[in-house]
C-alpha cells in the first residue's frame, strides 16, 4: 500500500513539474505603438482645437481609416507601416461627401511620416514589437493650400516607444 502511494505521489510531483505555462501575451503589454498627433489652434497654441469634419485615407488605399470618416477629432491616431520606413497619408478637413461616400470637397494636406525602424523582443509570448527612431512629418499641402501651418514634434531626435504621449502638434 506504501509503494501505491509513493508511485502515486512520485508521479503527480512529475507531471506538474512537466507543466508549462501559458504562451500568452497579457492585453496590457506594449505593443508596437501608433504615431499620435494632437491638433492645437495655431492662433493659440497652448489650446487644442478639433478638426472639424476630418477624413484620413492611408496612401494607395481608397479606404478610409477606421475611425476617422468624417469626424471632429483634436486628436489623431495613425499606425506606422512597419515593412517600409515611411508612411504616408492625406488629411482632408471640412469634409463633404456625396450620397455614394465620395469626398466631393475639402482641404487635404498630404502627410509624410519617415522613420527608422527596431525590432525590440517583449517577450517568448509576445515576441517582437518595433519602435520608430528619428521620426520625421512632411506636409503638403497640395493645389488647395495648407490646412495644417505647422507640425512640431515632440522633441528632436523622436523616438515612438508608446501611445501613452503626443509625439506630434499639429497647429491648424
Amino acid at each position: 500500500m506504501k509503494k501505491i502511494k509513493l508511485i502515486l505521489l512520485t508521479l503527480c510531483c512529475i507531471s506538474l513539474l512537466t507543466c508549462e505555462r501559458d504562451d500568452l501575451c497579457p492585453e496590457t503589454t506594449p505593443t508596437t505603438p501608433s504615431l499620435v498627433i494632437g491638433f492645437f489652434n495655431n492662433a493659440l497654441p497652448e489650446n487644442p482645437k478639433k478638426v472639424n469634419n476630418l477624413y484620413v485615407i492611408g496612401l494607395d488605399n481608397d479606404n478610409v481609416l477606421p475611425g476617422y470618416s468624417v469626424v471632429d477629432e483634436d486628436e489623431l491616431i495613425l499606425p506606422l507601416r512597419t515593412d517600409q520606413n515611411s508612411t504616408t497619408f492625406t488629411l482632408i478637413s471640412d469634409t463633404v461627401l456625396d450620397t455614394d461616400g465620395n469626398v466631393t470637397s475639402g482641404n487635404s494636406d498630404t502627410v509624410t511620416i519617415t522613420y527608422e525602424t527596431e525590432d525590440v523582443y517583449v517577450s517568448r509570448a509576445c515576441g517582437y514589437k518595433t519602435i520608430f527612431n528619428n521620426v520625421i512629418v512632411a506636409i503638403d499641402g497640395g493645389t488647395d493650400g495648407n490646412w495644417i501651418i505647422l507640425a512640431q514634434p515632440e522633441n528632436d531626435n523622436l523616438t515612438i516607444e508608446d501611445e501613452t504621449t503626443t509625439h506630434y502638434y499639429f497647429n491648424h
